[in-house]
């Protein structure tokens, strides 16, 4: 996407904590974005995007982004729902968070508590 000499040049990733990020190279994009659903459920739709004038087959191959992008998602998917169920379980007690998160996960949780201190208005 763009005018792009080399296929190769790396990636850009966004993140909208907490539902939204997307990752895009040179000859693609793929968002994801989750919604609240209910108690337990969550909705999730991954948009892959490529150039308008970009032709299946020829300028990319649809079949060889999936794959890499369908098992990342899966893999994301099912850690949720394994820290789910540890958290439902009887033996769960809360505690500290671990020292090691990433940047991005330490500042929405400081914006979080922010926010649940913050008087309504």
């Amino acid at each position: 996407m763009g005018e792009y000499p080399d296929p190769d040049m790396g990636t850009l990733r966004l993140r909208t904590l907490p539902n939204f990020w997307c990752h895009a190279s040179s000859d693609h994009a793929v968002t994801t974005r989750l919604t609240p659903a209910g108690l337990r459920e969550t909705r999730v739709r991954v948009t892959w995007l490529v150039d308008a004038s970009a032709r299946p087959g020829m300028d990319y191959q649809f079949e060889k982004l999936l794959p890499f992008w369908k098992l990342t998602s899966e893999q994301d998917w099912e850690n949720c729902a394994n820290v789910q169920r540890g958290v439902e379980s009887p033996a769960y007690s809360p505690g500290p968070l671990s020292p090691t998160k990433e940047y991005n996960v330490a500042s929405f949780l400081r914006w979080y508590v922010n926010y649940l201190g913050s008087p309504a208005e």
